[in-house]
C-alpha cells in the first residue's frame, strides 16, 4: 500500500512524514499476516484430512486388532487322570491399546478372558479297526449316529467341564479396570485342570471387549494315555 503523494504550493512533491511511513508499513505487514494466516489454515485442514484418511481408512488404527491362540498340552497322572495345561496367548497386532470388557453392575457374563472346556463324543472306530480288535461289525451308521459337535447350539451333547470361567477375574488390574493389551505385546494367561484318559475335549477361549469378542477353538485328546 502506497502513501498518498502530497505537493507543495510550488508544485514540488513532498516526502511522507515518519508517522505516515510507519503507518504504511504496518498496513503492509497486516496484509501479509492475514495472507499467511489463511495459508496456514488451509494447510492445517489438508494435514488433518490426510491424517484422518490415513489412520481411519488406510491403516484403521482406531480398530482394536488382536489374535487369541489356545495352546493345550497333556501330561499323564496316576490312575485314569490326565493333567491338561492350557496357555491362552493374546497378541495385540494393532496400533491402539485394547481393553477387555469390565464388570459393571450385577451382570458378570461375557467379561475379560473367558475359557470353556467340554468333553465331546469321539467318532466310533471304523469296521477295519473293529475287526482287528476282534469286535463284531457294527451296523451301518446313519447320519444321526455320527456325533456332530456345535458349540453354539449344543449339538452333540457335549459335557461341560468348565463353563465360561473368566481367567482375569482375580487379576488386580482387571478388577480395578486398568487391564489392557498394549500394541505389539504378547500376553499369556495359563490354566490347568485334571481330565480323564481316552477322551476328546474342545477348548474355547474368548477375549471380550465392549464391541464383542475374539475367540479361538481347539481340540485335544487323551487317547495316547488310554490303557
Amino acid at each position: 500500500m502506497e502513501t498518498a503523494e502530497r505537493w507543495d504550493d510550488a508544485g514540488a512533491r513532498m516526502e511522507p512524514t515518519a508517522a505516515e511511513a510507519r503507518h504504511a508499513r504496518l498496513v503492509v505487514a497486516q496484509l501479509w499476516a492475514d495472507l499467511a494466516s489463511k495459508l496456514l489454515g488451509v494447510l492445517a485442514v489438508l494435514v488433518a484430512a490426510w491424517w484422518t484418511y490415513t489412520n481411519f481408512t488406510v491403516e484403521r488404527t482406531h480398530d482394536p486388532t488382536m489374535v487369541v491362540t489356545v495352546s493345550p498340552t497333556v501330561h499323564p497322572l496316576r490312575g485314569d487322570q490326565v493333567l491338561l495345561n492350557v496357555d491362552v496367548l493374546m497378541e495385540n497386532i494393532g496400533k491402539v491399546a485394547i481393553k477387555p470388557k469390565f464388570p459393571r453392575g450385577p451382570d458378570e457374563r461375557d467379561l475379560g478372558l473367558e475359557i470353556s472346556i467340554v468333553e465331546i463324543e469321539p467318532l466310533r472306530p471304523d469296521p477295519a479297526e473293529r475287526a482287528a480288535e476282534g469286535e463284531p461289525p457294527a451296523a451301518e451308521p446313519s447320519d444321526r449316529d455320527i456325533p456332530w459337535f456345535d458349540w453354539t447350539s449344543g449339538a452333540g451333547n457335549p459335557r461341560p467341564l468348565l463353563h465360561k470361567r473368566n481367567l482375569l477375574a482375580t487379576n488386580e488390574d482387571f478388577r480395578h479396570h486398568r487391564y489392557q493389551l498394549n500394541p505389539g505385546v504378547r500376553y499369556r494367561e495359563p490354566f490347568a485342570c485334571v481330565v480323564e484318559r481316552g477322551k476328546l475335549y474342545a477348548i474355547r477361549a474368548r477375549f471380550w471387549t465392549a464391541d464383542g469378542s475374539v475367540a479361538d477353538l481347539v481340540y485335544v485328546d487323551t487317547f495316547a494315555f488310554s490303557r
